[in-house]
């Protein structure tokens, strides 16, 4: 048809080409048709495919959950009881200790007891009142170690502050009172001093001196005491304290729980290899008819689509090819050849040529109206 003039023909041509028109826009619409329903498979299909991943994934992490949850809960049942088990033998152990450490330490408690009845012997020969038998009497009026100092150096703090505490505690704000509470403290404690000094302390010196001297031998036993007690606290030898018993349970308890913890592993292994893929099976096969049958219908609507777009290029080049040269792309559509067709078959014209210009007047003629 490329060879011959179609501006020749009539009716018969236009036919053709309003035929080919047609199919062209059957065809395309035909394609839009299958692309949409391809979008529309395919939506469904990755719905279906999550909605299958979703349970697989929400199934799988549940039943995991629920064998380790398991294994868990005996987990932690079992180091309760080794707990457990520890605690009572520290217990009995410390006491064993403790029982060792008073029979070891038993002649030096004996010792101290002795001295402080001889300290008290001492006060009643000499005539001295039992209350100045205190670590802070010592300190203060016959001071002869570091802590005594320390101790001498604490009272003069708190009898520094103690005015100024209460002076604030109590809201005043006159300085003339606090100067007043501060000479009166002064003076008391000053008068209470000297007072035990002279009637104590110098009275008594030789007494005290002697008080004294047996007071470092108890520090000296409480030392020795303390010694003992350090160096059978920190020996590692427990063969004596009665403990086999509590060993051999924490022993089997913990055995039991290495393998209770191997037995975890071995069936979180067994779940992965075993259990797990019979599960994903499991509800795939709900789901993979479904999937298989929206697949078909996607594969068909692709090859239908295909086959339309093929002959769609095909009818379009041939249309381009044949008839645009002669008719002229913006003449290439139903309306405008059915426009041909009539006023060839009303005598308008012979061929096409002449009902085209018949055409193009006419189109003229409406736009100047």
């Amino acid at each position: 048809m490329g060879e011959v003039n179609i501006l020749s023909g009539g009716v018969e041509v236009l036919g053709e080409i309003r035929g080919s028109l047609l199919h062209l826009d059957t065809l395309k619409k035909s394609s839009a048709e299958q692309s949409q329903a391809r979008q529309v498979l395919e939506k469904e299909i990755s719905a279906k495919q999550k909605a299958m991943d979703k349970e697989i994934e929400t199934t799988v992490s549940k039943r995991i959950g629920e064998l380790e949850d398991s294994f868990d809960s005996q987990i932690d049942k079992t180091r309760g009881r080794i707990k457990s088990e520890k605690s009572r033998r520290d217990k009995t152990k410390d006491e064993k200790v403790s029982q060792r450490i008073g029979a070891e330490t038993a002649d030096q408690h004996e010792e101290i007891r002795s001295i402080k009845q001889e300290i008290k012997g001492t006060f009643t020969k000499d005539h001295i009142f039992r209350i100045f038998n205190t670590r802070y009497f010592f300190a203060l009026f016959l001071p002869g170690s570091i802590s005594d100092y320390l101790l001498i150096l604490l009272t003069v703090i708190v009898l520094a502050g103690l005015p100024f505490g209460l002076y604030w505690l109590l809201g005043m704000e006159n300085l003339w009172v606090l100067f007043l509470m501060y000479a009166c403290e002064l003076f008391l404690f000053a008068v209470s001093f000297f007072f035990i000094f002279k009637k104590v302390r110098n009275k008594h010196l030789a007494a005290l001196r002697e008080a004294t001297a047996l007071r470092d031998q108890i520090k000296a036993t409480k030392k020795t005491i303390k010694a003992k007690a350090h160096s059978i606290r920190k020996d590692r030898d427990e063969s004596g304290y009665g403990l086999e018993s509590f060993d051999r349970s924490i022993s089997e308890l913990e055995a039991q729980l290495n393998e209770i913890v191997e037995q975890k592993k071995r069936a979180l292994a067994d779940f992965e290899s075993t259990t797990k893929p019979d599960i994903v099976n499991e509800i795939r096969v709900k789901y993979v008819d479904d999937i298989e049958e929206l697949k078909k219908q996607n594969e068909e609507a692709v090859r239908i689509q295909k086959e339309a777009d093929d002959e769609i290029s095909s009818i379009t080049m041939d249309i381009s090819q044949n008839y645009e040269a002669y008719l002229g792309k913006e003449n290439l559509r139903i309306s405008v050849i059915d426009g041909l067709i009539e006023i060839i078959n009303n005598g308008g014209a012979l061929n096409i040529s002449e009902a085209l210009e018949a055409y193009k007047k006419q189109i003229e003629t409406k736009s100047s109206k």
